[in-house]
């Protein structure tokens, strides 16, 4: 690796570590913030609070240019933690198990450096700390329409992946899945378990509902196209002697392709409402707004490809495949040519065999000096001074 400036990774693993150790859900990361804004002014980088849990940085370079933006999620996720690292999470059920804590360490060592390298930016660098990444409808949406990404020319953002240790994979175009929620209550007729034909039992339907919903991708879509449909909560009832009164469901839906989409909620309504209407029950739906495709575009692609190259050399960057998560990223990326950017953090070959999103997830600190580099090269390479 070579660039020709210093990254400190004392600092860096330093801060790392301390948000790992401090996690905050969506929507509540009031001390994360405050935290970050101390570092921002403490380097004379003013800041702006859009909402009470997010922070955006601004960059002032010597000279008129573009704007170009950072993304770094802040938020944590409702898991209890464990990896048993010593600096794990204080926070009882609560854990950065999809890398938030390193994208915002990054990003802080980032703005750091280029707040030190201020007179060798013509243009504006934004670095914006955004919250609830993890929840609908998402931070990003709300800042972009508080007119945080009006300015912006150009956008990026990384996320870690389970690729080589600080290997930057880029990917041309679609990045992302779209991806929702659907909440479903199922309202039944309690009663006594000793008389179960006195009920209607919310908890079958929901569990016949289920096994039913499991068969859209295959049987009402093409099983070679990303369409994913997850039930990933079923909750009813608080004992095994008594029938409830109501059940609820909380599905994941996620495609790469709108007609999909349509089918997709088309069926989750068919099929529950046929099975309610089966059993004498009735179901409510409640959508959430769905997170839409990232998508990677031009003059910011091929600006990160270059940069990467530049300070990790070409054995170092790949171009990566879509993968199946999502991101409100997106709406970044609809305001300005954007690129999302992946960082690997190490996979089983390190002894990181668990995917995100995992209680034992982690990643390799080492990595994140890949991805500062990248980051500051960018907006040297972007903000350079123009030819007159």
């Amino acid at each position: 690796m070579s660039q020709p400036f210093p990254i400190d990774t004392e600092e860096l693993v330093s801060w790392r570590r301390h948000l790992h150790r401090n996690p905050e859900l969506s929507f509540r990361e009031f001390a994360t913030a405050d935290y970050i804004e101390n570092l921002l002014t403490g380097w004379g980088i003013n800041c702006s609070r859009p909402t009470p849990t997010s922070v955006v940085g601004v960059i002032e370079g010597a000279g008129d240019g573009p704007t170009i933006g950072y993304r770094g999620d802040i938020d944590a996720l409702p898991l209890a933690e464990e990896t048993g690292l010593d600096f794990a999470s204080e926070n009882h059920g609560v854990m950065h198990a999809c890398g938030h804590d390193v994208h915002t360490a990054m990003l802080l060592q980032t703005a750091k450096i280029l707040q030190g390298m201020r007179d060798q930016l013509h243009g504006t660098v934004l670095c914006i700390f955004q919250h609830a990444e993890e929840m609908l409808p998402g931070g990003a949406r709300e800042l972009v329409a508080k007119g945080v990404a009006d300015t912006l020319d150009e956008v990026y953002a990384f996320h870690v992946a389970p690729h080589p240790v600080g290997h930057v994979g880029i990917c041309p175009g679609r990045v992302s899945t779209k991806s929702g929620i659907v909440n479903i209550r199922i309202n039944g007729r309690g009663g006594h378990s000793s008389n179960p034909q006195l009920a209607v039992d919310p908890v079958l339907i929901a569990a016949e509902s289920t096994l039913m919903l499991n068969t859209i991708v295959s049987r009402s879509l093409d099983p070679r196209s990303m369409n994913i449909v997850n039930v990933g909560v079923l909750q009813a009832g608080k004992a095994g002697n008594v029938i409830p009164q109501n059940a609820s469901l909380e599905v994941s839906v996620r495609s790469v392709v709108d007609e999909d989409w349509d089918r997709i909620v088309e069926r989750i309504e068919e099929i529950v409402n046929g099975v309610c209407a089966a059993h004498g029950a009735q179901a409510e739906f409640d959508w959430q707004i769905p997170y839409p495709m990232v998508v990677n575009e031009e003059p910011a692609v091929q600006r990160a490809w270059n940069a990467a190259i530049a300070v990790l050399g070409e054995d170092m960057v790949f171009q990566a495949d879509p993968w199946a998560p999502s991101d409100d990223f997106a709406y970044f990326a609809q305001k300005a040519p954007g690129c999302y950017m992946f960082l690997g953090g190490g996979g089983p070959e390190v002894g990181n065999p668990y995917f995100l999103h995992n209680s034992r997830y982690d990643v390799v600190e080492e990595a994140m000096v890949s991805g500062v580099a990248v980051e500051v090269q960018i907006a040297l390479d972007a903000l350079a001074p123009r030819a007159k």
